[in-house]
């Protein structure tokens, strides 16, 4: 479809899409299968759990509980930066292989960390490139150290880089390598020549380039692994010298809480849930938002959409609310574009907090999110339920069928429901017909651009009613407002939320045997507070992140 102009081919794509998505689906709710899923991670050396689905939520995948976890392109960027002290993170890793997305939750996964001939060649000129840099003057050099011993530099330096604290044998190597290096030829100093040295063996050493956990399994992690874990989430980087201080007191759940309480504080943490809710809401795909034939869209409201999401999450980690609030508040951000498609007035130029209505119940119900998920100026109940199945509830929708055809257009007469409803009649499975389509419809009343209205395709009444069968039980409601508060008020989306996030916290697939961990970060969700930041705090505190739990060195 690239010959057709944008317009077309966003609204070709759309229709490949919704073929693939309609479908009889194979999954079902329910408890995992009580050989299967319920037991703790195998002992080292064998297979690791795969997944299931356990208390109605899917957990796909198998984790490998890698002892060796790779940077990512951003941890290894702010982590340089950290060892080396410099003022910003080197742009080097822009051009650093790229994980492949859609393949995991969350790119940050240890499948798609491994190395191959390109990224280590990326590492390789990098590590030389920034050893040149940082050493081309004294006063660039004093930056990375102040002194100018041997002894003290790789001390201080290799701390950073290894995250903790080198042994007689790496000091000894280290050492050797400075002396040789400081008699190499060049116009640079004899310290800053052996310095020069030791930074590009330190940037290329397995130490510096995965995150390790070599303790025995189903034992505590060190101090220093626990510094470095918390440092690499909560910052996106490697531990602060002061933190680095602090490695051996971290040996109890109060002691690392403690710790990641001050951190949760800190802008890096933030920044670190915009990369979380970016990847759990597709963010990215608000830059690639088409209108055909539609006169009141226009392609500078995307940067409002994306900008609009990411300002409604990051005030719901800052001010310390959860998941209720992500599917029940009434307030949202609004660009000077999108207020007259709210039917508001205007209010500067910027994006600011709005109040949004009765009608417009939690984020789901706001501007970016109906307007990704539509056909030009209709509604588009498929991606609509299904992307809330996926993202929010975690139902086990299965395999979608193959060979399904495109949504026709509307006839004369018919709903964009009865449309559906036929369309996907012959599915033959509850995918569609308890999954799907009856959460997609709790939307109707919501058009193309998101904009609310009561009739539709000429004056027809809209009907958003229906049942939905929540891992609880079944439940019924009138509109999308009704739903999110069945949402906010049940389990089922807590749970999902918990497993995404100790997903992206544990960088691997959550699966059933990590159950009571999903079970009990759900639970704080739907406590009086119900903060992102208190579950995050209660994840610190568990036996999944504090131990090493199976795989093979």
């Amino acid at each position: 479809m690239t010959g057709l102009p944008r317009g077309m081919r966003a609204l070709g794509a759309g229709l490949c899409v919704t073929a693939l998505l309609l479908a009889g689906c194979t999954g079902a709710l329910g408890d995992p299968d009580p050989e299967g899923g319920g037991g703790p991670p195998p002992d080292v050396g064998g297979d690791p759990p795969t997944g299931g689905v356990a208390r109605g939520i899917d957990m796909p995948g198998g984790p490998k509980y890698h002892r060796f976890v790779r940077l990512t392109n951003s941890q290894w960027a702010r982590s340089v930066q950290v060892v080396l002290n410099l003022a910003a993170p080197p742009s080097l890793s822009d051009g650093f292989e790229k994980p492949v997305a859609g393949t995991t939750d969350f790119t940050n996964n240890e499948h798609l960390l491994s190395v191959n001939q390109r990224s280590w060649s990326d590492y390789q000129s990098a590590a030389e490139a920034l050893a040149d840099e940082v050493t081309d003057s004294e006063e660039a050099l004093a930056d990375v150290y102040p002194g100018t011993d041997a002894a003290g530099f790789i001390e201080a330096v290799g701390r950073r880089a290894y995250r903790r604290p080198l042994t007689d044998d790496e000091t000894a190597r280290y050492a050797d390598l400075f002396e040789a290096g400081s008699a190499m030829s060049g116009a640079k100093s004899t310290f800053a020549k052996g310095a020069q040295l030791v930074i590009r063996t330190m940037l290329q050493s397995p130490h510096f380039l995965y995150r390790t956990e070599l303790g025995e399994d189903r034992k505590p992690l060190d101090g220093y692994e626990i510094a470095a874990k918390l440092s690499l989430w909560l910052r996106d980087a490697a531990p602060s010298d002061e933190l680095l201080d602090r490695a051996p007191t971290l040996t109890t759940p109060e002691a690392i809480a403690a710790v990641a309480k001050t951190m949760l504080e800190e802008p890096t943490a933030a920044e670190g849930m915009r990369y979380f809710h970016r990847e759990l809401l597709h963010f990215d795909r608000y830059a690639t938002i088409s209108k055909l034939g539609v006169p009141s869209y226009k392609e500078s409201l995307n940067a409002e959409y994306e900008e609009s999401a990411y300002l409604f999450f990051d005030k719901i980690f800052a001010e310390g609310l959860g998941v209720k609030e992500i599917l029940t508040s009434t307030k949202g951000f609004v660009g000077p574009g999108m207020a007259s498609l709210y039917g508001l007035s205007p209010s500067g130029s910027g994006v600011v907090e709005r109040d949004l209505g009765p009608d417009r119940v939690g984020f789901f119900s706001q501007l970016p999110y109906l307007t990704l998920n539509a056909l030009n100026d209709e509604s588009d109940s498929i991606h609509r339920g299904v992307s809330i199945n996926l993202d929010v509830l975690c139902a086990p929708l299965g395999a979608p069928a193959p060979d399904i055809p495109p949504v026709p257009p509307l006839e004369p007469g018919q709903t964009n429901r009865q449309r559906i409803t036929r369309l996907t009649s012959g599915c033959g499975g509850a995918c569609h017909n308890q999954l799907i389509n009856p959460v997609g419809f709790a939307f109707e009343h919501f058009d193309g651009m998101g904009q609310y209205r009561d009739e539709e395709n000429g004056g027809l009444p809209i009907d958003s009613s229906g049942v939905y069968t929540f891992s609880e039980g079944e439940k019924s409601f009138a509109d999308a407002g009704e739903l999110m508060h069945h949402m906010a008020e049940g389990e089922q989306a807590h749970l999902c939320y918990a497993k995404k996030l100790a997903s992206f916290a544990l960088q691997r697939d959550v699966v059933p045997s990590d159950l009571p961990l999903v079970e009990t970060l759900a639970d704080v969700s739907r406590g009086a507070s119900g903060s992102v930041k208190e579950m995050m705090l209660e994840l610190v505190k568990k036996e999944a992140f504090r131990t090493r739990m199976g795989g093979t060195l």
